[in-house]
C-alpha cells in the first residue's frame, strides 16, 4: 500500500508541502527575490503588513468583491440550472456554450473583457450609439465606481457554468416523488421552490458557496489584465498587490501577506463549512 501511495505523497510535498513551507519561512525574512543574502526580521513584514494602508485597501476591495460576486454568481448559476436542467439538444447545447469560459483562463477573460467595456472601442461602447442605450458609453475601466462592476461581471461570466453543473446535479437527485406530492397537494411553483427545491439543494449550494468565496479571497488574472488594479486602486486585490511587492523587491514582505491570506481562506472555509453544513441538517 505505501509503494503505491508513495508517488502521490512526493508529488504532493513537491508541488504543495515544500512552496508553502518556503514561503512560510521567507515570510520571517527580508529577501528580495534576488541571491542568497537574507536576514530573519522576525515579525517585522506581519506588523508592516498590518500597517500598510495599500494593502488595507486591496484587502477592502477584496471583501467587497466576494461579497457580491458570491450571492451574483450563486443566482446566475441557479437561475440557469433551473432552466436548463430538463435533458435535450437545446439545454444540452445552451449548457456547453456557459461552461466553455470555464476552459478559458482569466488572462483570456480579462482580454475580452477589455475588448467589451473599453471607452470607445469596446462593444458597449458601440452599443451606445443606439437609441436609448446611451448609458453604455461609460468609463467602465476608467470609473472607480464602475471598474469593480466589471471585474465581478467576467468573473460571473467565467465561472457561473460551473455553479450551474453544480446546481443541475443537485436537482437531478431530487426525488420526483416530492414534487408530485406538492403538486397534487396545490403547491404552485414558487411553493415547490421555496419549500422542496430549495432545502433539497442545501448540499450544492453549501459547495458553490465555499468555492465562490475562495475565489473571490484569491482572484488575481482578471483583475490583473483588465484593469491592473486601477483606477487609482480601486479594483486591487490582496492577490494583485501581493504581486506587486513580490516584483519590486519585497518577497518576504510578499510572503508574509500570502501566508496570512492563505490562512484566511482556511479559517473562513472552515467556519462556512461549519455553518453551511447545520444548515443543510437543519433543511
Amino acid at each position: 500500500m505505501l509503494v503505491f501511495l508513495a508517488p502521490a505523497v512526493i508529488l504532493f510535498s513537491v508541488v504543495v508541502l515544500l512552496p508553502i513551507g518556503s514561503n512560510a519561512f521567507y515570510s520571517f525574512t527580508n529577501w528580495t527575490g534576488f541571491g542568497n543574502q537574507f536576514d530573519l526580521v522576525g515579525l517585522d513584514n506581519f506588523i508592516r503588513m498590518v500597517q500598510d494602508p495599500d494593502l488595507q485597501r486591496a484587502a477592502g476591495n477584496t471583501v467587497v468583491f466576494t461579497l457580491v460576486n458570491t450571492p451574483v454568481q450563486i443566482c446566475v448559476g441557479l437561475g440557469l440550472a433551473l432552466a436548463l436542467q430538463r435533458p435535450g439538444r437545446v439545454s444540452g447545447g445552451l449548457r456547453l456554450v456557459i461552461i466553455l469560459p470555464i476552459a478559458i483562463s482569466g488572462v483570456v477573460l480579462g482580454f475580452l473583457g477589455s475588448l467589451i467595456f473599453s471607452p470607445g472601442t469596446g462593444l458597449l461602447s458601440a452599443a451606445s450609439d443606439v437609441p436609448g442605450l446611451g448609458w453604455l458609453g461609460q468609463n467602465w475601466l476608467g470609473d472607480p465606481k464602475l471598474a469593480m462592476g466589471a471585474v465581478i461581471i467576467m468573473n460571473v461570466w467565467q465561472w457561473s457554468g460551473l455553479t450551474m453543473l453544480i446546481f443541475i446535479a443537485g436537482l437531478v437527485t431530487q426525488p420526483a416523488e416530492l414534487h408530485e406530492a406538492a403538486r397534487i397537494d396545490g403547491a404552485n411553483a414558487w411553493q415547490r421552490f421555496r419549500n422542496v427545491t430549495w432545502p433539497l439543494l442545501a448540499p450544492a449550494v453549501t459547495i458553490n458557496t465555499v468555492l465562490s468565496v475562495i475565489g473571490g479571497l484569491k482572484v488575481f488574472d482578471i483583475v490583473y489584465v483588465l484593469t491592473s488594479g486601477g483606477p487609482a486602486g480601486s479594483t486591487e486585490t490582496i492577490v494583485s498587490r501581493v504581486a506587486l511587492q513580490a516584483t519590486f523587491g519585497k518577497y518576504g514582505y510578499s510572503s508574509a501577506a500570502n501566508l496570512t491570506l492563505t490562512l484566511a481562506v482556511i479559517v473562513v472555509s472552515f467556519v462556512l463549512l461549519r455553518l453551511l453544513r447545520r444548515n443543510e441538517l437543519a433543511s
